[in-house]
């Protein structure tokens, strides 16, 4: 999932076209500035935190509730890599 300014524009960015079904990439526009919270910044690509993903995939759509699962399953024996990185857009290693 991409969290972008307008959906359209991303799209036509991205080289995206619709799908009814088998998406495999969602574009979201934020309704809330929570979903920029503590992004990790590696490379110049910014993450947004492991909670928020969590989040988004436990309530998406197809297998993404399963993968939201998984990753708190690795936030679970993870949980000092995750929880250590810098608020507000710090820098460190992606899960």
């Amino acid at each position: 999932m991409l969290y972008v300014d307008d959906l359209n524009d991303a799209a036509d960015q991205l080289g995206l076209r619709v799908a009814d079904s088998g998406a495999n990439v969602l574009l979201a526009v934020g309704g809330y500035n929570v979903v920029f919270d503590r992004l990790v910044e590696v490379d110049d690509i910014r993450y947004a935190a492991p909670s928020q993903v969590a989040v988004d995939l436990l309530t998406g759509p197809g297998r993404n509730p399963s993968e939201g699962q998984a990753l708190l399953d690795w936030m679970e024996r993870h949980e000092s890599e995750w929880r250590s990185r810098p608020a507000g857009g710090g820098t460190g290693s992606a899960p």
